[in-house]
């Protein structure tokens, strides 16, 4: 059900992959132009600190993200990076209305109305896990956590957690779970293929982070290549994204505010800082969670049939039952 919401008859005349090219063209331009604010902030503080800008400074800070070093507040420049991704969901919805002529719920459900209940599940069980993962990680090695709460930029740091981090998480989920895993489907007719396409994109999109130079790109890039995965079996097993809205939000919000560490792409005024990661303990337990948590749903929801993970798109459709996404 979850690519029939994406299948249109080409009445209009418009290819497919013509409207599809325009819309991620969009999405890339929305994407930059969100990223004006923070580059403008950054590229002053730099020139007003060093007198003059250059290349070597700002890949300086794109390799650290120091904004105590440019005197920028830390809630600002959390603030300035979100925004890039909230212009980015802008110029998704706005290619999906005009371009595709589909709503954004068609990215998310094939039913009328977003089931919130599996969201929160998904938030709420996910965030419970990692801070239960932390526990145990804080006790293994007490001495790299550093306590570090300022009230009075921890509260601000929430509110910005929580009313735009998601539409971060969310952007991305319906950019790669949603818009280009339907896409890819349709496109090669195939469950799998679409799946690890959009996982390694997901892993792709991630190359700047800092994390890629703190701790090595053949250490990151399976945990989020493995992320992805995760997320897209959660989508094609429960023919919706509802519980991979709820899970990626849980994950990012829970870094910036309660734990972050030297070399995180989130430089947060968080609780604690960690100094060192264990990243050889960290990611294996990672896909153990995330195992536990697909184990999880498919008792609780009743997932028998594991060939949506790797079965043909179309010819699904005629034993699916009706589903209405348009008003």
């Amino acid at each position: 059900m979850f690519f029939k919401t994406a299948y249109e008859p080409h009445e209009s005349g418009l290819a497919e992959f013509v409207r599809y090219g325009l819309t991620l063209l969009l999405v890339v331009v929305g994407y930059i132009v969100g990223q004006v604010p923070f580059s403008f902030v950054v590229a002053a503080k730099i020139n007003e600190r060093d007198g003059v800008l250059t290349q070597e400074a700002l890949n300086e800070f794109a390799a650290n993200i120091d904004f105590a070093g440019l005197g920028i507040a830390a809630n600002t420049g959390f603030f300035l990076i979100l925004l890039s991704f909230v212009v980015g969901l802008l110029a998704l919805w706005l290619g999906l209305a005009v371009i595709h002529k589909r709503p954004l719920r068609s990215l998310i459900t094939p039913y009328r109305n977003i089931r919130w209940s599996r969201v929160g599940f998904g938030f709420g069980i996910w965030f419970l896990l990692i801070a239960a993962l932390e526990v145990i990680s804080y006790f293994i090695s007490p001495e790299t956590y550093q306590f570090q709460l300022e009230w009075k930029t921890w509260l601000p740091l929430i509110a910005i957690a929580l009313l735009i981090m998601p539409m971060q998480t969310s952007f991305e989920e319906l950019l790669f779970r949603g818009y280009l895993l339907q896409g890819l489907g349709l496109a090669f007719n195939s469950r799998l293929v679409a799946l690890l396409l959009t996982s390694v994109a997901f892993g792709a999109m991630h190359l700047a982070n800092p994390e890629i130079g703190e701790f090595g790109l053949w250490l990151m890039m399976p945990y989020y290549i493995g992320m992805g995965l995760f997320l897209g079996i959660l989508t094609l097993m429960d023919d919706t994204l509802e519980l991979a809205l709820g899970i990626h939000a849980a994950n990012n919000i829970f870094g910036a505010i309660f734990v972050t560490f030297t070399g995180s792409a989130l430089q947060t005024d968080a609780v604690f800082r960690v100094t060192e990661v264990n990243t050889t303990f960290m990611i294996p337990v990672f896909y153990v969670l995330a195992a536990g948590f697909i184990y999880l749903c498919a008792r609780r929801y009743r997932w028998t049939d594991w060939s949506k993970l790797y079965g043909p798109v179309r010819e699904r459709w005629e034993n699916d039952e009706e589903v209405v996404v348009r008003d």
